[in-house]
Formats: C-alpha cells, structure tokens, sequence
C-alpha cells in the first residue's frame, strides 16, 4: 500500500505543498502569497486532486517546522494539526534550514562543501545554520546580522556554498557563492518519508513551530 503525505511549506512568501508516495511526488502546487490562509487550502485541494489522492487516504501531514515567516509558520501548523486531528492521523515536522540544504543538494554534487542556508529575517538579518555535506547540521540554528563582525563561523572556508533568500543579501558581502533555491514543500517529502518510517513523529498537540524570534507586535498591533 503506498503511504500518502501531504508536505506544507509556509515558512516563506511563497506558499507550497506536495503530495508525495513512497519516494514519489505525484503533485506540487507553490503561489505567491500575502496571506497564507486564504490560499493554503486551495492549494491542499489541487494537489490531491492532481495526485488522485482523497484527504482521508492521507497517511501523514509533513510541515516545514521553521524559522521562517512567523504568521506563515503559525498558519501552516494550524492547518496541519487541523487536518491530523481530523483524520487521526501523525505530524511530521522538518527543520526549514535543514529542507534548504537539501535543495541545494539536489542542484549540485556538495560532496566537499559545506551549504549554509539563510532565511530573509529583513533589514540585514537572517536565519541561518550551517550543514555539512551529508547534511548534518554544525552550527546551531541562530538569527545574526550578515554585516556583524563576528557573524561568519570559524569553519566557514572558500568550499561553503550559500542558498536561501537569505543568501541574496550576504553574498556580495560574504564573497561566497551562492546556490538559487528557496523554500519550497517538494524539499521536505524525502526527509518526511524517512521520518515516517522511523515512526518520528510530534507531539500534536504540544507541537510549536520553531519561530526563532517572535514577531515585532507593537501596540498599534494591538
């Protein structure tokens, strides 16, 4: 029996998801958006049907775990968890950075170097981490200002390929090259396949998204 997941990327202004089957994606939907809400189900809807897959043959949802958009991340959960507790169905989550790296693997042989992934966090700030080329983090994920004495880890040389959209801030300043790949859900199927099969799944309804930093709500917000 295939084992359908549905993957949710709305860390970035660019809303996706993917339905994918063991090893398989069958569908991709991605928009532009300003409001993760009013697209995001639109989207869920186009990609099973394009798939042929009901929403109760899903096996699990896969989400992109941040950091990212604060409001894309907190939409994105929510949809999610709506839909597991729906269904009764598991929460797989997977580190946005982590996905990134991914994707640029999948661009080009990394074999000897290191891929930092960095997300637009505005003004000269991002998130970001540092990966070797078996994809194993070795930095912490942490927020930083590109421009910062300080900012670049020591383990940083001339073979560290940078990607994100982050990335299209620091690369004149950083020298390095860098790898155009943003976030996108069809990144996460493979490590919510493994994650499935390990039975690695969170907690519903403890769950948060890893925001990093929570967004700058001023009283006028209020």
């Amino acid at each position: 029996m295939p084992v359908n997941l549905l993957c949710i990327e709305s860390s970035y202004h660019i809303c996706s998801v993917s339905i994918s089957a063991n090893g398989n994606i069958f569908s991709s939907e991605s928009v532009a958006v300003q409001n993760h809400a009013e697209s995001l189900m639109a989207l869920i809807q186009d990609c099973l049907n394009q798939a042929n897959v009901t929403l109760e043959e899903l096996n699990a949802v896969a989400i992109s775990s941040g950091p990212g958009s604060y409001t894309g991340l907190r939409i994105g959960t929510s949809t999610a968890k709506g839909i597991c507790f729906a269904l009764d169905i598991p929460l797989i989550a997977i580190d946005t950075l982590y996905s990134l790296a991914y994707a640029a693997s999948c661009v080009e042989d990394l074999s000897d170097c290191f891929i930092w992934p960095m997300i637009d966090a505005r003004r000269m700030e991002v998130y970001h981490c540092v990966f070797d080329s078996s994809l194993n983090a070795v930095t912490e994920v942490t927020n930083g200002i590109i421009n910062d004495s300080g900012f670049v880890p020591q383990l940083i040389k001339s073979n560290t390929v940078i990607c994100g959209d982050g990335a299209d801030k620091a690369s004149s300043i950083l020298g390095l090259r860098k790898i155009n790949v943003v976030q996108h859900a069809k990144y996460l199927c493979k490590a919510a396949e493994q994650k499935y099969s390990n039975l690695d799944f969170e907690d519903l309804e403890k769950f948060e998204p890893f925001y990093l930093k929570f967004a700058n709500i001023t009283s006028a917000n209020k």
